[in-house]
């Protein structure tokens, strides 16, 4: 499974130390349906593309991992959370344009531990991390403070919830919604905010307490540590907010407009509809066992999130199954040698139309996303960014 782990340690006067482990994505196999162009079999063609940084040093330290594509997919920015810099690169010139520096403290401060962000069709950046839920624009100010954690503060003004996501509505800029993880539950909440009123519904996902049952707690000589579990992904497209878990075979759609929550699963002949493996209910972390538990959970398959086409109006969606060595890596961890990947595609009503094995890539980057009727993942080649672009051939 392609899933979070997290510990926490009390430490001196800090309250707990939380570390992330993000993991690749990829594809693989065969059902069809004559719809949206795709028939029989999925085709491809892969070429490169380079990205002209001129006489400056992009930041890929993170692997793309702190970064937003713009609205209409015509430039990507980049962010380097150690040092506040954004890096604007157009996507249809292929260049870095220029680089944007953000203040952590003081009247247009975004923070010291940005999580993430995302591009407002207005072209300000809309940041979020605990207690941070700001808006600023491309030279570094700050145009407005949503205060979330004020509205909302027995959710977001409390550490044990954590922001996944904040979508701002595009025709209703006074509506957001963010999606949240409370971590001593392992429980999902979809919070809609009304900003003019200041006012906000949660509603529950009791639709992801399944993933539970994948979920394991580590002890750290005897006292819990955190845990290992599936991931939540989620997006916003056509006033439809789509979460998937990595676990199942399956996606869980909010439509704004209905105000309503609807499922579509799957159980199909090449992907199943769910992983098979589950792990102990706990695990101590100084039994060397926790190693041997992930290498078995990432072997096994995992759904990723949807993107959406909207030049053939279809999603994609990649699958993956992880494959291994026996060598041990600075990690201490068993080396990954490559994947089994999984391409299907569906219909704007979630309909599958086809599902096939990619044995034309053997691993997925980090980042990745739909531009011009291709799908563009990030690369690094000898530390200059590059993007691999995926065509569908008729």
């Amino acid at each position: 499974i392609f899933c979070q782990i997290h510990f926490s340690l009390k430490i001196s006067n800090m309250r707990y130390l939380f570390l992330f482990a993000i993991i690749p994505f990829l594809f693989s196999c065969g059902k069809t349906d004559d719809k949206g162009g795709f028939s029989g079999e999925i085709k491809l063609s892969i070429d490169t593309v380079m990205v002209d940084a001129g006489e400056e040093f992009l930041s890929l330290n993170y692997d793309l991992n702190f970064s937003s594509l713009s609205p209409d997919k015509s430039y990507l920015i980049n962010f380097n959370p150690e040092s506040q810099v954004a890096e604007r690169i157009d996507l249809n010139e292929l260049k870095l344009v220029r680089k944007i520096q953000y203040e952590a403290e003081g009247p247009d401060g975004i923070g010291s531990l940005t999580a993430s962000f995302s591009i407002l069709p207005n072209e300000n950046l809309l940041f979020k991390n605990y207690m941070v839920y700001k808006v600023h624009d491309q030279k570094g100010k700050l145009v407005e403070n949503l205060e979330l954690e004020k509205i909302a503060s027995d959710i977001l003004g409390e550490t044990n919830y954590y922001p996944l996501q904040v979508f701002r509505i595009k025709d209703n800029p006074t509506r957001v919604f963010v999606l949240t993880l409370h971590w001593e539950n392992y429980s999902y909440s979809l919070i809609d905010f009304n900003l003019s009123e200041r006012t906000y519904k949660e509603m529950p996902l009791p639709i992801f307490d399944k993933g539970r049952d994948y979920r394991l707690e580590i002890l750290y000589n005897g006292n819990p540590a955190g845990g290992y579990g599936p991931s939540v992904y989620s997006s916003l497209e056509n006033n439809r907010i789509y979460m998937t878990m990595n676990a199942f075979n399956e996606v869980h759609v909010f439509d704004l407009e209905k105000d309503s929550l609807y499922s579509k699963t799957w159980d199909s002949p090449l992907l199943g509809s769910k992983s098979t493996y589950k792990p102990p209910k706990e695990v101590e972390m100084t039994s060397g066992e926790l190693k041997e538990i992930t290498r078995k959970a990432q072997e096994d398959i995992s759904y990723k999130h949807l993107i959406w086409d909207d030049r053939k109006n279809v999603f994609y969606r990649f699958s993956e199954k992880k494959k291994f060595s026996e060598e041990i890596n600075e990690y201490d961890e068993n080396t990954v040698t490559g994947s089994t990947l999984y391409l299907s595609v569906f219909d704007q009503d979630l309909n599958l139309l086809i599902e096939s094995e990619i044995p034309e890539l053997t691993s997925l980057s980090s980042r990745y996303f739909v531009k011009d009727g291709a799908i563009w993942m990030y690369s690094n080649i000898d530390d200059e960014l590059a993007f691999t672009r995926i065509n569908f051939v008729d």
